[in-house]
């Protein structure tokens, strides 16, 4: 679904790029003397069906350090010589950065900025929400197209063109085939993500991984399965896996809840609503197979955002909760326009970890039954009623908390 509105961008944005180089001038001399330290944002009108827009953008805005990137505009290439050569005066004064060069940059960044900062200003000012018209514009998105949240920031973010913000929200596992006769052969391919999709059968976010990352697939030749080398060799048994590792931890993890389900025999999708817990500290030293006892503070993360989905797979609505400050308690709900502050967790798990209803959802799992929230969380249902569950659980590696939060 989201991958036509990418298509759309790259046929059709020359028409915007004048509009978008005088409103980066305008906006970026109106708000270069805001701070861009942790704050809380206003909310984004919904302007159709763009909720899904709205609530990625809250995401990644609420993290200081991915909002200073998007916010600052990026250099020509006479503007950093020019800063290289106040550099080396030896006046002891630095030449200013220049003018940026908007025609260099991406429309979708152009676009993400100009929305960002009107949240800064509207943020700082108490003003309304803000409406984030000018990059549904670049992104050529008609507005009242229902489109997939997740599916939408994997393909926003590479138009970006920022290799240090990719860099932040990119890690990489290992998929693996060990022949098992003894010969040493195998195949090892090092697979990057932006994100983890988990399945959410499995009842929490440490069993999934667990799942992903845990004991090896056997490839049994008596079973009619088995692994072929090579081509025109015999085929063995083998071990068939994925690896994480430390050194392919991301700064920022998505991790994905696949509640939606395509049965191939009736060929429809429906939407699992089953229970599914995440932790608000997740530490990742048992699924990371290097895991040395001195790399174990690599692998521990803080949940900032649970973004929710509401509804069924056919029509839905999705909203989000943040933790601007995850060295806090404090967490806020994004729904649209509506900014709602001073919640705490249990109201996020209420609302966010689903659990037995009307929806088609397919598993049967013990005693879990339609008012599975009631004991859980003292109250039937969370904000978004029955149907509303996390759809994307967003953590920030507690390492990275002082980059990342501009704590220097």
């Amino acid at each position: 679904m989201a991958t036509k509105l990418f298509q759309r961008m790259q046929k059709s944005t020359t028409n915007v790029l004048l509009v978008l180089a005088l409103l980066v001038e305008v906006h970026s001399s109106a708000s270069s003397a805001l701070s861009t330290d942790s704050c809380v944002s206003t909310g984004l009108q919904n302007l159709g069906n763009t909720c899904y827009l709205n609530s990625q953008l809250q995401c990644a805005y609420h993290i200081p350090k991915v909002r200073d990137l998007i916010l600052t505009p990026l250099k020509s290439d006479s503007d950093v010589s020019n800063d290289r050569k106040g550099n080396d005066s030896g006046s002891g004064e630095s030449v200013p950065a220049g003018r940026s060069m908007p025609f260099q940059e991406s429309p979708s960044l152009q676009g993400t900025r100009l929305v960002f900062q009107d949240m800064l200003q509207a943020s700082r000012k108490q003003t309304g929400p803000v409406a984030p018209r000018i990059l549904c514009k670049v992104l050529g998105i008609p507005v009242y197209e229902q489109q997939d949240s997740q599916e939408f920031w994997k393909l926003l973010l590479p138009t970006f063109k920022l290799p240090e913000l990719m860099d932040l929200y990119q890690g990489a596992f290992e998929d693996y085939i060990v022949a098992l006769d003894g010969t040493g052969r195998e195949r090892r391919l090092e697979e990057p993500f932006l994100d983890l999709s988990l399945d959410v059968t499995s009842g929490s976010v440490e069993e999934s991984l667990r799942q992903l990352f845990g004991e090896p697939e056997l490839l049994s030749t008596a079973e009619g399965n088995g692994w072929r080398p090579e081509k025109g060799a015999e085929k063995v048994d083998a071990h068939k896996g994925s690896l994480l590792r430390t050194q392919g931890l991301p700064s920022i993890l998505q991790l994905h809840l696949k509640r939606f389900n395509y049965d191939w025999n009736t060929d429809t999708t429906s939407k699992l609503n089953d229970p599914f817990r995440f932790p608000l500290e997740l530490n990742l030293s048992d699924v990371c197979k290097d895991g040395a006892y001195s790399e174990r503070s690599q692998c521990v993360y803080d949940l900032q955002s649970v973004l929710i989905h509401m509804g069924e797979y056919s029509s839905g609505h999705y909203y989000v909760y943040v933790r601007p400050n995850v060295r806090k308690s404090e967490w806020c709900r994004f729904n649209d326009e509506v900014l709602t502050t001073g919640l705490t967790f249990e109201e996020v798990c209420a609302d966010a970890y689903g659990g037995r209803t009307a929806s088609k959802s397919i598993t049967k799992r013990g005693p879990l039954t339609f008012l599975w929230r009631a004991f859980q969380s003292g109250e039937r249902y969370g904000f978004g009623g029955r149907t509303s569950n996390a759809y994307v659980v967003q953590y920030v590696r507690r390492t990275d908390i002082p980059r990342l939060y501009n704590e220097g």
